[in-house]
């Protein structure tokens, strides 16, 4: 029986237009109106990196207590975990910390939250042997990294909040007490060989190899004022460049020539363009990938108009969205943000932050809830972290994660809503389309692909499951694609998240 949802729309098709001219994949009537979404094999805009997020807080938090896995397999497989859909996330972003445990001397600050210290391993400022270096540090995030590797992630990047505690002017990694710079020119030096030698280490005794090194989080930033609640540290321009050129020396030094110099992880894509035109000429030769992370000053007007300056500033270097998050649950401004990323800032990878959050009134944050158990830093099978809530922005992330793989290539399509991507080896291509307001006919045109199969997988999930629009988590089937005419016509609910995947296409 046709619902009274799709008996609502044959008839506005009806009325609108004063004729029906076709029918879509779902045989309901569809207009001359209709938006043609042309899919362009031969735009290559480049090879897919993946996606990932950040390690950090989460992973202290869950690393040490007894279901570790099963967040790790939510996170990192494609598998199905409790009747939800594994992530599959492939890049680990690891923290390295600055904090000290138990050391008088360092200035912890009053609002620096547990989860978000996360303890160092150059312990004693006295000795500059890495083997007397604290290697037992950090166990639950590293342990979190291990699980992820087990599990297929492929790239690696370690990243500073902060340099060690006593490198820095005050002894603390929550902030310098001005909000300026926070490391002391005298450590500059000391604070790049921390990172590169944490590098060399982690490639020698834990399986660990990092494709990239960055020194700073928002270096630019005027908000790192003691007392902060996280690691933060200010750096002015001429700091960063020095480090960043101190910090290849440093890698090359250790046979880590491989491993590019990421920078500057700015907080938006306006500072981020900023400090890159700041940069002198050296400076910018040895920054192997430039990363920048995405909070806007919300969706509309449209948020961080410079994507596609700072794209072209930067030329053909690697390029990663590294860091995103806000607190809208239902995953519909995050969904936006990555169609508008990947078409106008053209990353080659997308990371968001923390993946599980605390349970709190910012509870958007997270793509999981659950209630965070201190373990002190220490494995205790014993306790568990107990998953309080699976947000609607956890089905939205795998709209894109499950489907657009590492080592697809994205490609233009022709509508400001999508993107497209086209596996060479698997001949598949998925189109991932977010609606707006109003129910929106589309026809994507296939028809610069020389073949394409006989049907269409359709993933959905709704973001406001209100007014009729059905309550959609995720939901899936599949439908006849004309392959002579090659092309496919759908009608989409408002507020929703599409992902469309075609097999035996092609080019």
């Amino acid at each position: 029986m046709m619902s009274k949802w799709i008996r609502l729309l044959v008839l506005t098709a009806g009325v609108s237009c004063g004729f029906i001219s076709s029918v879509d994949a779902d045989g309901r009537a569809i207009s001359p109106t209709t938006t043609v979404a042309s899919i362009h094999p031969s735009r290559d805009l480049g090879r897919w990196e993946g996606w990932g997020c950040s390690l950090a807080w989460w992973a202290r938090a869950v690393g040490g207590t007894g279901n570790a896995d099963d967040y790790s397999d939510l996170i990192y497989t494609t598998r199905s975990v409790g009747g939800y859909p594994g992530l599959g996330l492939n890049i680990v972003r690891y923290n390295i910390g600055g904090g000290g445990v138990n050391q008088p001397r360092e200035n912890k600050g009053p609002k620096l939250q547990w989860q978000m210290d996360i303890r160092g391993y150059w312990v004693d400022p006295d000795s500059t042997k890495p083997a007397s270096w604290d290697w037992t540090a950090d166990l639950n995030q590293r342990s979190i990294m291990l699980k992820a590797r087990d599990r297929g992630a492929n790239v690696f990047e370690l990243f500073s909040d902060s340099p060690m505690w006593w490198m820095n002017y005050n002894h603390s990694t929550a902030g310098s007490d001005t909000g300026g710079d926070c490391l002391m020119p005298a450590n500059r030096d000391r604070f790049a060989t921390y990172l590169a030698t944490v590098a060399r280490y982690a490639a020698d005794h834990w399986g660990i190899n990092f494709g990239s090194v960055e020194a700073f989080n928002e270096p630019s930033a005027d908000w790192w004022k003691y007392a902060n609640r996280q690691e933060g540290c200010h750096f002015d321009i001429s700091a960063q460049q020095m480090i960043v050129q101190k910090l290849r020396s440093e890698l090359d030094r250790l046979g880590l020539n491989d491993v590019a110099v990421a920078a500057a992880d700015e907080n938006d894509v306006d500072m981020a363009l900023n400090t890159w035109k700041a940069y002198d000429a050296s400076t910018r030769e040895v920054i192997g990938k430039v990363n920048v992370h995405g909070y806007y000053k919300g969706t509309e007007p449209y948020r961080g108009a410079n994507r596609a300056a700072l794209r072209r500033a930067v030329g053909s270097k690697r390029l990663w969205q590294s860091e995103y998050g806000e607190q809208d649950a239902s995953g519909y401004t995050m969904a936006d943000a990555i169609i508008r990323d990947i078409r106008d800032l053209s990353p080659s990878a997308w990371v968001y932050w923390q993946p599980v959050e605390p349970d709190s009134g910012a509870f958007g944050w997270g793509l999981l809830n659950a209630t965070y158990v201190d373990t002190h830093d220490q494995i205790r099978p014993e306790e568990n972290t107990p998953l309080v809530r699976v947000n609607r922005k956890f089905f939205v992330y795998g709209q894109f994660t499950r489907h657009i793989r590492p080592g697809s290539h994205i490609i233009d399509v022709g509508d400001p809503n999508s993107i497209a991507a086209y596996d060479t080896a698997s001949h598949k291509l998925v189109v991932v389309t977010v609606t707006h307001d109003g129910v929106k006919t589309i026809k994507y045109d296939l028809s610069e692909f020389s073949a394409v199969g006989e049907t269409v997988q359709r993933i959905a999930t709704t973001t406001a499951p209100l007014n009729g629009v059905p309550d959609w988590k995720q939901h899936a089937d599949h439908f006849t694609l004309d392959r002579r005419q090659r092309a496919f016509t759908v009608t989409l609910h408002p507020k929703s998240v599409y992902t469309f995947v075609i097999e035996n296409v092609l080019p």
